[in-house]
């Protein structure tokens, strides 16, 4: 299947920057024939970006700091009928994943459910690094019937950051949360949606966990009383360009969070 790679790039600040453009430095081997679109949101990354782009006849788009990814997944579906890939700007790839094929809707990875707090817990959701999306068209067509009864109909997600927003509820006492995101309110209303990417897929690639703002996420996990200390490895060797490094990142954030 030929996709369509869409990178979303976003720094909330200087330190971030290496870890958040490692998609753009290791796309040659996740995609190595193809030309990408990169959305690079606020201006942080924006030079390294726009020079990448340059030498490698890419696609750069700008957009305000104040975009959210969730908004661009919903915006870059809506407006193609080919079939994307949509491509978290932490990525670190370590093989081709451009021959992936799916009959779903989408394909990608999870995460397992687990807790945010005692009476806090995050249900299983669309890891978000990588999803391929398939069908667009039938993803909203999808969307607009899931929501035709409770939301809406609205020009653009912005309009309504609500709509595919964190969704949580309350039963027997514990606060039950989904991430935001238009790929989970799909997963999470039939998971069959979604193709699950198998070993063989997933260990073509993996995250730079908290790349956009690695001090601010580690201080989040840390006030939560999560030991960060081996997930900072990875992010250290990402931080240095050593990719190698970075792999078992996500069996060490997996570990942290459980």
């Amino acid at each position: 299947m030929d996709w369509s790679p869409q990178i979303i790039v976003k720094a909330d600040d200087s330190n971030s920057v290496p870890t958040s453009v490692a998609a753009l430095k290791t796309f040659s081997i996740g995609f190595p024939d193809d030309r990408a679109t990169v959305h690079c949101i606020g201006r942080e990354a924006l030079n390294f970006v726009k020079r990448w782009a340059l030498e490698g006849d890419h696609k750069v788009i700008e957009h305000l700091r104040s975009t959210k990814k969730s908004q661009l997944h919903y915006e870059i579906v809506k407006r193609t009928r080919l079939p994307v890939a949509l491509i978290a700007g932490t990525t670190v790839f370590y093989d081709d994943v451009s021959d992936y094929n799916t009959t779903k809707l989408f394909g990608a990875d999870t995460i397992p459910q687990w807790n945010l707090a005692d009476t806090v817990v995050n249900i299983k959701s669309v890891e978000k690094t990588l999803i391929f999306v398939a069908e667009p068209l039938k993803v909203i067509s999808t969307l607009n019937d899931i929501t035709k009864y409770t939301s809406n109909t609205v020009a653009t997600e912005g309009k309504n950051s609500n709509k595919w927003g964190n969704q949580s509820v309350v039963m027997d006492g514990k606060v039950y949360h989904q991430t935001s995101g238009i790929f989970n309110m799909l997963y999470n209303f039939d998971s069959k949606l979604m193709s699950n990417f198998n070993h063989k897929t997933a260990d073509k690639y993996d995250s730079i966990f908290g790349g956009e703002s690695i001090s601010g996420t580690m201080q989040k996990l840390e006030a939560l009383g999560r030991d960060t200390s081996k997930v900072m490895k990875h992010v250290n060797a990402g931080l240095n360009e050593d990719w190698e490094g970075v792999k078992g990142i996500r069996k060490d954030v997996l570990d942290m969070i459980s």
